[in-house]
């Protein structure tokens, strides 16, 4: 069974549009599935445009992009975990190929990547492709002895024995990163697959330089817990 998590927060003008989308996308799979928004405390009626196109709503008031993932997991009934937003930044149609290293066999979580796929005009600010992105991304792999190319993609899947094992817990923009370090820390066998990224539908909740802020306080923070639990090499 598949298990779409979507967070939203005022999205009444695309979350039904994403949950039909993931539905048919599930659908292609052959698999059986549900979609489950996790609302953030929207003042519109995004819980009902959700509902009515197939999703079960769940609520988090704590607001927080990681909180609404979190409580979303926590609803899901599936053996593959799905995460997209549903802003309509993300092709829900590609999850035939996203869930396919998965049900091979061949990997525990894969990471759809932007930066290897297609970023189509308008869905990325300059900055945030060609500066932002790459650089904190690098980081990560420099501080954490990793290869990714995306580190701040929003459309993932992992098998629920990798989530189990991940235990994220951060309920900010930092869980991107989080879920990264906890898969690599967690010796998961992680895959990449070439993902389009889409111009989003609304207004952007992303604050640029403040969440840059956080995925750095975090890296940095893990990374020198990791150095303190290092065993001392023997002389």
């Amino acid at each position: 069974m598949v298990s779409v998590v979507m967070p939203c927060l005022n999205e009444r003008e695309s979350v039904g549009r994403c949950v039909r989308a993931a539905l048919a996308g599930i659908a292609a799979t052959g698999l059986p599935g549900e979609v489950i928004v996790a609302d953030n405390g929207s003042m519109d009626d995004s819980r009902r445009v959700a509902a009515e196109a197939g999703a079960w709503v769940v609520r988090e008031p704590r607001r927080g992009y990681g909180n609404a993932y979190l409580a979303g997991f926590a609803a899901t009934r599936g053996r593959y975990l799905v995460m997209g937003d549903s802003d309509c930044s993300y092709d829900f149609g590609e999850l035939p190929g996203l869930l396919a290293p998965l049900r091979a066999g061949d990997a525990d979580y894969v990471l759809g990547s932007r930066f290897t796929g297609e970023i189509l005009p308008g869905a990325m600010p300059w900055t945030h492709q060609h500066i932002g992105n790459p650089v904190l991304t690098r980081m990560l792999n420099r501080l954490f002895g990793l290869r990714t190319s995306d580190a701040h993609s929003g459309m993932r899947a992992f098998t629920r024995a990798a989530y189990e094992r991940m235990a994220p817990c951060h309920g900010g923009m930092e869980l991107a990163s989080e879920l990264i370090v906890a898969a690599a820390a967690s010796q998961l066998r992680v895959e990449e697959v070439p993902i389009t990224y889409h111009p989003r539908s609304g207004v952007s909740k992303l604050h640029s330089l403040r969440d840059a802020g956080r995925h750095v306080r975090f890296m940095l923070a893990y990374a020198a817990r990791h150095r303190r639990a290092a065993p001392a090499s023997s002389a």
